[in-house]
C-alpha cells in the first residue's frame, strides 16, 4: 500500500470523526472553502472536469471572456458540491431519517409506482451527479429496499469506511467484480425490488460506444441489458441542491416512455437512458461530479488542448476569492 494511499486513508478516519462533531451549519461554508482549495491545488482533476464540462457547455463557451468565465465558474462549483457531498457523507449516520425525508422534495414517485407494479424488479439509473448519497437514503426512509453496486477500491480500507457510512440507514451495498453480485443483483429484482446503477461512466463491466453530448464516450452497457434479461422496468433517478439544505429529487421514466416493441431492445434502451442523463446534466452542469476521462481519446483530443487552455487562463487571470458562486 502506498503512502499516499494510506495517508488519504487516514485522512479520512479522521474526518469521519470529527466532521460529524461540527455545527452542521458550517457545511455549507467549509464545502465552499474545501472546495476552492482543492479546484486551486487539484490540477489534472481541474483539467478533467474542464474537458468534461466544454463537453456539456459546448466549445462555443470558450469564444468569450464571459463564456469562458461561465465555465471556470461551474468547474468550481463542482468542486465545491462534491466537498459538499464528502461532508455530508460523514454525518450520514447521525442524520435522523426525518431530516433526510424533509430535506427532499420528490417529484414524479408515480413512475416508480408504476415501475414496480410491473412486479419484476427496477432498475434505477442515475449518474455521478448531485447529492447522490442523500437521494439514495432517501429512498430507503420511505420504506423502498435498494441495492447498489459498487467499484472495487484498490484500498480495501477505504470501501470499507466509505460503506459502514453510507449503510447506516439500511442500504445494502454489493461490491461487483465477480459472479456472485450478478447473483445478488438478480435476486433483487426477482424480489421486486431496486438496484440503483450509474449510467455515466463506465468502470466495470460490459460497455458501449455512444454518443454523449455530441461526441463518442464509452458507458456502461449493464442497465439495458439486465433490463432486457430480466424484464425490470428502468427508471431514473436525479437530484440537484437548491438554497440552504433543501435538495430537489426527480423519477423519470425511461423504458416506460418508450415504444412497447423499444422496451426490450437494448440500443433503443441506452439511447433514452443517454438523453435523460443528457437533459438532467445539461439543465444543472454544476451538479455533473465526474473528474476521469468520459470520452474516447480520439473523441476529446480536441477539447483537452482547450481545457489546457482554460486552465492556462485561469493561472494568469487574477480572480478574488468570492463565496460560492
Amino acid at each position: 500500500m502506498s503512502q499516499k494511499t494510506t495517508t488519504m486513508y487516514l485522512l479520512f478516519r479522521l474526518a469521519a470523526v470529527i466532521v460529524p462533531r461540527l455545527p452542521r451549519r458550517w457545511l455549507p461554508a467549509l464545502s465552499v472553502l474545501l472546495g476552492w482549495l482543492a479546484w486551486m491545488i487539484a490540477f489534472k482533476a481541474r483539467r478533467q472536469a474542464t474537458v468534461n464540462m466544454l463537453h456539456v457547455l459546448g466549445p462555443e463557451v470558450q469564444a468569450t471572456r464571459p463564456g469562458r468565465r461561465r465555465l471556470r465558474r461551474t468547474v468550481r462549483r463542482m468542486f465545491i458540491n462534491n466537498a459538499r457531498n464528502y461532508l455530508e457523507g460523514f454525518c450520514l449516520p447521525y442524520v435522523p431519517v426525518e431530516e433526510i425525508v424533509s430535506n427532499i422534495i420528490p417529484g414524479g414517485e408515480e413512475h416508480l409506482a408504476a415501475a414496480l407494479a410491473r412486479g419484476k424488479g427496477v432498475l434505477i439509473v442515475s449518474a455521478h451527479f448531485g447529492p447522490f448519497d442523500y437521494l439514495s437514503q432517501w429512498l430507503v426512509a420511505r420504506g423502498y429496499e435498494l441495492v447498489i453496486p459498487v467499484e472495487q477500491l484498490k484500498d480495501r480500507r477505504m470501501l470499507e469506511l466509505m460503506l459502514s457510512l453510507r449503510c447506516s440507514h439500511g442500504i445494502k451495498y454489493l461490491p461487483v467484480g465477480n459472479g456472485t453480485a450478478m447473483r445478488a443483483i438478480l435476486r433483487t429484482l426477482r424480489q421486486n425490488q431496486l438496484v440503483l446503477i450509474t449510467a455515466d461512466r463506465a468502470v466495470v463491466g460490459q460497455s458501449v460506444e455512444l454518443p454523449f453530448f455530441g461526441a463518442t464516450a464509452r458507458l456502461p452497457g449493464g442497465p439495458a441489458m439486465l433490463a432486457q434479461r430480466t424484464g425490470a422496468a428502468l427508471v431514473g433517478a436525479f437530484g440537484w441542491r437548491l438554497e440552504g439544505t433543501r435538495m430537489q429529487g426527480e423519477f423519470t421514466p425511461i423504458s416506460l416512455a418508450l415504444p412497447e416493441e423499444e422496451q426490450q431492445n437494448p440500443e433503443a434502451l441506452m439511447r433514452s437512458i443517454v438523453q435523460v442523463m443528457e437533459r438532467y446534466i445539461r439543465a444543472h452542469p454544476e451538479q455533473w461530479l465526474v473528474f476521469a476521462p468520459v470520452w474516447l481519446d480520439h473523441a476529446t483530443a480536441g477539447a483537452e488542448d482547450q481545457g489546457r487552455q482554460i486552465g492556462a487562463e485561469e493561472s494568469g487571470e487574477e480572480e478574488g476569492m468570492v463565496g460560492c458562486q
